[in-house]
Parts: structure tokens; C-alpha cells; sequence
């Protein structure tokens, strides 16, 4: 078999009785080389440390908050009714706007908007350390939340556009995903510190300094290429974003609100915000699947096999986490 550049080359069909091997092994060998967008070992290094520090990120200001929140309670005089915003708005935000910011991604480039995400992310992670109040750490955490849902879409776009299909992609794939629960343990462990030890603040300082550390290393080391070039065959979809999230956010919110108040569900704005929440998402069913051109949602997602049921135990599960890393920190 003739081997060039070290790559088994291609066999044309019926030349030889392991033609199809060869053609196997060959792109298997392409599934193994370093990708040719990095001249170097080291600048693919750079590039795939930025990519799992953002998983790290996302992940530690999700776990570590619930460690810090007694103090910062304490601190800020949090009232007990209040307790669960600061502690929830960040993943809330970030799960409403992952679409909307994913499409942006797709329209402007995934590095861009990998890059503004982490500096947005470091930003208001750094401000919410200086928070005076409740109201402002609540708003602060918020604001957060539109860091992880514009860099968590586009990282991913960014390794599955570098990397072809292979061992390659495989292992750095594997590698991203281990990293979400390294960033929960390391969440925890610098809230537990910040606690005890110096002050609730430095949890957000911390978390500050990585993600500034992680900007520039992005901008320096995510390369600009032609796959990443604006893509002006793809619109936004905007009457899909501007039901899907007003939708999600007032559906949390009644449901969260109302196991705070005096009468509960019979508040009537606990109620009056589930039917607007409600209606926004049954729109936002229509339009995705028979209005916008290009939905953020295609239902063709669903047609996959097992889709649905994964979907359906995926929304529960990480349902009941999110229950129980709150109450146990209270």
C-alpha cells in the first residue's frame, strides 16, 4: 500500500482486493493528524485549553454559589423569600437565551461570539463581587447567565468545525465534557474557601480572574478560518426568540415566585405570568415548527431515534439537581 505524508493513500475502487481497508485506514489516519489550522502542537493546546476552560466556568458559577449563598445571605440580609433568585437567575437566563445566541453564533462566527461571551461572562462576574445589595448581585448574576449562552454553543461549533471525525474529535470531545464536573467540584471548593476562609466576594474575584485569563488566551489562540466566516444564508429567527424566551422566564418565574407568597398560586400575578409564559411557548411551538424560515428549534431534531424520551429525561433530571443543590446549601 503507497503511503504518502504518512497517510495511506486513497485506492481507487477495484484495484485491489483490500481497496476498502485501505480506504478505512485512511480515514482513520485523517481522524488522528493534528488539524491543519494549527502549525503547532502548542497552538493546538492553547486553542483546546481555552475551549475546556469555558465548560469549567460555566460549570463553577452554577456549584459554588450554593455554597456561598448563607454567607452571602447574611451579608447582603437576603430575605428568605428572595433566596432562590440570586441563586437560580443565572442558569435560567443562560438556558433562555442558548438559542437565540447560538443562532447569533452561526450568523456573525463562532469565535466572535466565543470570545465577547467569555469577556461579557468575566465582566459581570467581576461586578457582582462589588455587589452592595441583593437586588444588584441578583442583577449581576443575571447578566452573568448571557456569558455561558453565548460562549457554550459557539465552543462547541468551534470543535466540531476544526476536528474531523476520528479518535481526534473523540478524545477532545471527551475531554470537554469531563471538564463540566471538574468545574463543579472546583465551584465548590472556591466557594467553600471564599467562605470561610477570606470573603463570599473572592468567589466572584476568582472566577473573575479565570475568565479573564481564558479571554486572552482566546482571542490569541482560537484561529480565524474560512468555516468560521459570516454565514449570510442563515437568518435569526427573531419572532421564535421573542416568544422562546419571555416564555421560559415567566414560566420559572411563577413557579418559583409562587412558593414564596402569602396565598401562593392564588396571587394573581403568579398566575396571570404562568398563562403569558404558557401562551408565549405554545406560540413559540407553532412558529418553530410551521412559520420561521429558519427555526432555532427544527422539529426535524426530534425525528432522530430516542430523541424525545432523551429529552423528556434530561428535562427531569437536571430538573431535580437544580432542587437539590439549593435546598442543601439553606
Amino acid at each position: 500500500m503507497e503511503i504518502q505524508n504518512g497517510v495511506p493513500a486513497r485506492c481507487e475502487p477495484g484495484t485491489a482486493p483490500g481497496a476498502e481497508l485501505d480506504i478505512e485506514a485512511r480515514i482513520e489516519a485523517l481522524g488522528r493528524q493534528r488539524p491543519e489550522v494549527f502549525q503547532t502542537v502548542w497552538a493546538e493546546a492553547a486553542f483546546c485549553v481555552t475551549i475546556l476552560a469555558s465548560m469549567l466556568m460555566a460549570e463553577y458559577f452554577v456549584s459554588g454559589f450554593n455554597i456561598i449563598l448563607p454567607f452571602m445571605a447574611t451579608a447582603l440580609d437576603i430575605p428568605d423569600q428572595a433566596r432562590t433568585w440570586p441563586a437560580s437567575v443565572f442558569s435560567l437566563v443562560t438556558g433562555a437565551f442558548l438559542l437565540p445566541l447560538g443562532r447569533l453564533a452561526d450568523i456573525l462566527g463562532a469565535r466572535l461570539v466565543f470570545v465577547m461571551g467569555l469577556a461579557w461572562h468575566f465582566i459581570w462576574s467581576l461586578a457582582a463581587g462589588f455587589s452592595q445589595n441583593y437586588v444588584t448581585l441578583i442583577v449581576c448574576r443575571a447578566l452573568q447567565g448571557l456569558g455561558p449562552a453565548a460562549y457554550l454553543p459557539s465552543g462547541i461549533m468551534l470543535l466540531g468545525r476544526t476536528y474531523r471525525p476520528g479518535p481526534r474529535k473523540n478524545l477532545v470531545f471527551s475531554l470537554y465534557g469531563s471538564f463540566s464536573p471538574l468545574g463543579f467540584f472546583l465551584g465548590i471548593f472556591a466557594g467553600g474557601a471564599s467562605g470561610q476562609s477570606l470573603t463570599w466576594r473572592w468567589y466572584f474575584w476568582i472566577g473573575a480572574i479565570l475568565l479573564f485569563l481564558a479571554t486572552v488566551l482566546a482571542y490569541m489562540a482560537v484561529p480565524t478560518n474560512h468555516s468560521d466566516a459570516r454565514n449570510s444564508n442563515i437568518k435569526m429567527d427573531w419572532w421564535g426568540a421573542s416568544v422562546v424566551v419571555p416564555g421560559l422566564l415567566l414560566v420559572v418565574f411563577a413557579l418559583t415566585d409562587s412558593s414564596h407568597t402569602s396565598d401562593g398560586w392564588a396571587t394573581p400575578y403568579v398566575g396571570i405570568t404562568m398563562a403569558a409564559g404558557v401562551i408565549c411557548l405554545g406560540v413559540a411551538v407553532y412558529i418553530e415548527g410551521w412559520v420561521a424560515e429558519h427555526p432555532l428549534l427544527p422539529f426535524d431534531l426530534f425525528k432522530v431515534r430516542h430523541m424525545k424520551p432523551l429529552s423528556v429525561s434530561l428535562l427531569l433530571s437536571y430538573g431535580v439537581f437544580g432542587i437539590y443543590l439549593f435546598y442543601t446549601s439553606l
